[in-house]
């Protein structure tokens, strides 16, 4: 498929307007303007709406990317999936004693008021994965499932979601979600001592095909033979910092899990804490994997469907 060049800042030199630029920003000047990665391009309500009425082709799923780890999933069924959906700037304000700025560099793509989705998902209870502006600020939370791991459901409760809405999911616990569609947590490695229950997901749909979201997770040598095999997508964390996945790691673990399509996410939203998708892909070529290299891009849908999908880089 084909990558069209982001929108870019007018003052941005030709040669980056190929491709996002996520090192503009200076994680220690707290007196410059964030300078944004890519333009909003649409209103939140009018993404929200797009993303809400896309018809997905038989046999696909359809994602969205957010930034950080945030996902969107729909298959022909139309039943929308919310992965670890930061739709705030919380993180600014929360860590702002901290030397460097945690401010985001992309756009808030969807206002929590504006979400409309069916399934609300989080691996864990960090700031950026499950943020507690979001869920306050959400208005259709009547229509929502809310899943994820203990400290997730705990913040659930604090944000005041109705508990009936509200599903705990362990490591290895398979859940029906509907229509077909089957969400199993996968094991992750805790990055700190302010959650220790960490998960990945995996999402299996009726077409066959499986999708999986490492979440954050720090590395060890045996991580990758605790993780689903043969899977058709997988996302995974490159950003290093804060003890997560460097490059190098994750491509060592997409090499254990064998996905036919490798996705970076978690490079791009943190000035202080940004990463490179390129090296990634030069990873995985150095790690001898053979998953075809994709990198998202905003406000873009990217299709997927088994039988079109070759092993080279999309």
């Amino acid at each position: 498929m084909s990558n069209p060049a982001a929108t870019a800042d007018p003052a941005t030199p030709a040669a980056d307007q190929l491709r996002y630029v996520f090192t503009r920003n200076d994680p220690f000047n707290r007196n410059a303007p964030i300078v944004p990665v890519v333009s909003t391009l649409q209103s939140s309500s009018e993404y929200m709406a797009s993303i809400r009425g896309f018809t997905v082709p038989s046999g696909a799923i359809a994602l969205w990317f957010l930034g950080q780890n945030g996902f969107l999933i729909k298959d022909e069924s139309g039943l929308l999936i919310g992965i670890d959906l930061y739709l705030s700037n919380s993180c600014a304000k929360t860590f702002a004693h901290l030397p460097f700025r945690l401010d985001r560099q992309l756009p808030v793509f969807i206002e929590p008021e504006d979400l409309d989705i069916d399934v609300f998902l989080t691996t864990h209870s960090h700031d950026d994965h499950c943020d507690m502006e979001t869920l306050q600020r959400l208005a259709h939370t009547d229509r929502m499932r809310f899943m994820g791991p203990f400290d997730s459901c705990r913040r659930y409760r604090e944000a005041g979601l109705p508990d009936e809405h509200c599903t705990l999911i362990h490591p290895g616990e398979r859940v029906e979600l509907g229509h077909g569609l089957t969400l199993q947590a996968s094991f992750a490695l805790p990055t700190d001592d302010t959650d220790l229950n960490h998960t990945g997901v995996l999402l299996t749909f009726p077409s066959g095909i499986r999708f999986y979201n490492s979440g954050d997770t720090a590395y060890a040598p045996r991580l990758g033979a605790l993780l689903p095999r043969d899977v058709d997508v997988c996302t995974i964390c490159i950003n290093g910092g804060f003890h997560n996945l460097t490059p190098t790691h994750a491509a060592e673990i997409v090499k254990a899990v064998r996905p036919r399509v490798a996705i970076p996410c978690h490079y791009d939203m943190m000035v202080n804490n940004v990463g490179s998708p390129e090296m990634f892909r030069i990873a995985l070529e150095q790690a001898g994997s053979d998953a075809a290299f994709h990198e998202m891009r905003y406000y873009e849908p990217w299709i997927y469907q088994r039988l079109k999908v070759e092993r080279e880089e999309i």
